[in-house]
């Protein structure tokens, strides 16, 4: 139950990733990018971190 707790507020993080990154890349309210690799690098460490966190919660 808490890998379950912890993938949902990592799936939150990541949302908070994604919406610095398409909509707010310069003033973002969660993280600022200096460049495209960083944002990569943070989006898929944060997505892999939220499916593993979910399915091992949810099984």
């Amino acid at each position: 139950m808490t890998s379950l707790l912890y993938g949902i507020m990592f799936f939150i993080m990541l949302g908070f990733v994604q919406y610095s990154w398409f909509y707010e890349p310069t003033h973002g309210p969660f993280i600022e990018f200096s460049s495209t690799r960083s944002y990569v690098v943070t989006s898929v460490v944060l997505g892999l971190l939220v499916g593993y966190l979910v399915t091992s919660g949810l099984t």
